[in-house]
């Protein structure tokens, strides 16, 4: 049986559910543009011929009233202003007319509305021609023309005929206004019907996408990391399988492999400890001898260190700090060429020469000088070493550097980050059999140590790490780079963050071994407490 893969499943739903979604919604926007509110009026024309018929009236009211003072006013000033005021009201009855003259033409008007609008406008007409008869007397000053015209109150019986032919008029909108209401509450009452449904189905399609994700995604995910945990507890005989979509089956699968992968490493590890065993005692011993002594507390500063082999347990890489007599101490860091039993011999026999130099007198070239004898019988064998003596009162600094990678003093600020003070260059060239006859060959330096300041001793396994099959190593500035994104640089922190990039730039696998030291400088006047780290090779101070 062919199954249907987890992306076909959810793009299938997503876009079922879109199309649902969007028709769903052009609905209720149809449904909600179409239905006025509830305090709406009726949208038909009804309402629009209504104001005008109302502006109609009020101003063939005024209208009237005016042209009654104006044709029995005697007073010249009198006569003056009312003529004025009857040009006026004249010309508001005009407008008033036109827009009823518009309904009373138009199809889009009920059809015995607009015969009723029509009789009215009629009934308008006759009232202006009379009016315009008796006020053309009384600007011509002919009073028994005028006389005449006004016996009986024709405009008045004009006037009350055009109030008559109203009442029908407003009866008729009345019903026409009525009926729009009752559609109203109709059309209302479906959209509501409408926009129920809507919400209805809306909130189905939520439990359906629920019931189809649990069913699809989180039980079988759920399923396969019951099992991950199974074999993280140490079951690792019971095998990982899956049913459910492909991609969650191929995860299963995966994992699968690496169970098998894990019963395959663990039994190589097996067949190794137990050839290790014979070496055993051996390889513990030149291990402990290479183990850094513990660090004094020393008020004002704090250090991190750690030491990473390439292979196995023990390395040709090592430090040491080291208590001096006069109060000072010593930070020692080392890297013996080759890996192995014979590479840690000759770091031991270098690390006690060095020890003993540095006792009897406390200055790192002439420690170089007699550590340097080791490589009497060791011709095919070279190292880089840096010895740097702190007084930690002044923080002054002096130094000797066999063809050691050059220690950085850093300092970190808001505006440049973690940049590079000073540089702690080579005063000399590598440990070996070539130079033990040279005299000063190694020179000693001095600098210091501002507050604020972190001292990194290094041995080049952290530079030049670099991915399988590639050229590019990650230099100092790659260290910089991740170092600058820590909020402080404290010494346990910059170690971490410079093995764990390493770490990361060279795929997990180390190529050579690495040490790494970091000695900070307190602020001024505020002792840093020393921080203890777990670990043989990891002193703090």
């Amino acid at each position: 049986m062919t199954r249907t893969s987890l992306q076909r499943r959810v793009s299938v739903m997503g876009v079922s559910f879109l199309l649902i979604v969007l028709v769903l919604t052009v609905v209720l926007l149809v449904s909600m543009a179409r239905t006025p509110g509830e305090g709406d009026e009726p949208l038909g024309g009804t309402t629009t011929v209504s104001e005008q018929v109302a502006d109609f009236q009020q101003s063939i009211v005024e209208a009237q009233s005016v042209h009654q003072l104006y044709v029995t006013a005697s007073d010249p000033t009198k006569l003056r202003d009312t003529e004025d005021r009857r040009v006026r009201t004249m010309l508001a009855y005009e407008r008033t007319r036109e827009p009823l003259v518009v309904a009373a033409s138009s199809e889009e008007t009920d059809e015995e509305l607009r015969a009723q609008l029509t009789k009215v406008l009629d009934d308008a007409a006759a009232w202006r021609a009379t009016t315009e008869r008796q006020a053309s007397f009384k600007r011509q000053g002919d009073s028994v023309q005028l006389s005449r015209s006004i016996l009986d109150a024709p405009a008045a019986t004009a006037f009350l005929k055009i109030y008559q032919d109203l009442d029908p008029v407003e009866e008729r909108i009345a019903e026409l206004q009525d009926a729009e209401r009752e559609a109203l509450r109709d059309q209302r009452d479906q959209s509501r019907y409408v926009q129920f449904l809507v919400a209805a189905i809306a909130l189905l399609l939520v439990p359906t996408a629920l019931y189809l994700v649990r069913r699809w995604v989180i039980h079988p995910l759920g399923s396969l990391s019951e099992q991950l945990l199974r074999v993280g507890g140490g079951d690792l005989q019971t095998p990982v399988a899956l049913p459910g979509p492909p991609e969650l089956a191929a995860v299963a699968a995966s994992a699968e492999t690496m169970r098998r992968r894990i019963l395959d490493e663990l039994a190589d590890a097996v067949s190794a400890r137990e050839a290790l065993q014979q070496g055993q005692p051996l390889v513990a011993e030149v291990r402990d001898q290479l183990t850094a002594h513990d660090l004094p507390v020393v008020p004002g500063w704090s250090s991190a260190a750690a030491l990473r082999p390439a292979e196995g347990l023990l390395a040709g890489d090592w430090y040491d700090v080291l208590p001096l007599t006069d109060g000072r101490f010593a930070v020692v860091v080392a890297d013996v060429s080759g890996h192995g039993a014979r590479a840690g011999i000759v770091a031991i026999q270098l690390k006690r020469l060095l020890e003993a130099a540095l006792h009897l007198a406390p200055e790192p070239d002439l420690a170089l000088a007699m550590a340097a004898r080791v490589f009497s019988d060791e011709a095919e064998r070279f190292a880089s070493c840096v010895v740097v003596v702190v007084d930690p009162d002044s923080g002054t600094v002096s130094y000797a550097n066999a063809g050691h990678p050059a220690p950085v003093v850093l300092r970190q600020d808001e505006e440049s980050g973690v940049r590079v003070v000073s540089e702690l260059e080579a005063t000399g060239p590598l440990l070996s059999w070539l130079h033990l006859d040279v005299p000063g060959s190694w020179r000693t330096r001095t600098t210091s140590l501002a507050p604020g300041s972190v001292l990194v001793v290094y041995t080049d396994g952290l530079t030049e790490a670099r991915p399988t099959g590639s050229t590019d190593e990650l230099g100092i500035e790659g260290v910089l780079a991740a170092l600058g994104a820590l909020p402080e640089l404290t010494p346990q922190a910059l170690v971490d963050e410079a093995l764990d990039v390493a770490r990361r730039f060279s795929g997990g696998r180390a190529r050579d071994d690495v040490t790494l030291v970091a000695l900070a400088r307190g602020t001024a006047g505020v002792p840093l407490a020393p921080a203890v780290r777990d670990g043989a090779q990891e002193p703090s101070a």
